[in-house]
């Protein structure tokens, strides 16, 4: 199963390691450090245009790999859900 993220962008189900909610996450050092990690290492892409709302942290071919989403983490969540009904 897919979860469609945004954009053109879909992600395998299993490869999904967790949905993150950005303002909730922007005020944590550690995680402001690992973002900033990812995007040096090349390991970020966006999902749609405008403002991203949540980020998807996902395995990927070479290790893991952020995806930044226009999409409320909560929406995510729920199109998870309904996908595995």
């Amino acid at each position: 199963m897919y979860l469609h993220v945004g954009g053109n962008v879909i992600v395998r189900k299993k490869d999904i390691i967790g949905i993150f909610d950005i303002d909730n996450m922007n005020t944590e050092e550690t995680m402001k450090e690992f973002l900033r990690r990812a995007e040096k290492k090349g390991e970020t892409s966006i999902a749609g245009d405008g403002l991203p709302k949540s980020f998807i942290l996902a395995k990927g071919k070479k290790g893991e790999r952020v995806i930044f989403s226009t999409l409320a983490s909560q929406i995510l969540v729920k199109r998870g859900e309904i996908a595995i009904n």
